[in-house]
């Protein structure tokens, strides 16, 4: 997912997202990214590490679609519950996701269609 595993998290954001954004939107105040991991390079994040700096990407510049795929996986309870909060959030595009977290979908404020 991320073609320069030898820049840090921080590097990586500004870079994708470009520097006006990426100070608009800093990356400590979307709470994904522990404030000791932005200076780790990509290639050294576990898993649940590269997942929660791609979702901030997706945070700090929303697309038109979103679709998720169970997001809650690899996030611990905390993080699960914020995630909630800014997918949560108003956005301008569509938001989709599908999962078999029970709290997720018990607790989902938004719109839902059940698929048999």
């Amino acid at each position: 997912m991320f073609e320069r595993p030898d820049r840090t998290v921080r590097e990586t954001y500004e870079v994708a997202l470009g520097t006006e954004r990426a100070e608009s939107v800093p990356l400590r105040s979307l709470g994904l990214i522990s404030p000791r991991d932005v200076d780790l390079r990509v290639g050294e994040l576990s898993v649940g590490q590269r997942r929660r700096l791609a979702l901030a990407l997706l945070v700090a510049d929303p697309p038109e679609l979103l679709l998720l795929d169970e997001p809650t996986n690899h996030l611990s309870p905390r993080l699960s519950d914020e995630l909630e909060v800014a997918l949560g959030a108003e956005r301008p595009g569509a938001l989709v996701i599908a999962s078999h977290d029970r709290w997720l979908r018990s607790r989902w404020k938004g719109r839902y269609i059940r698929l048999p």
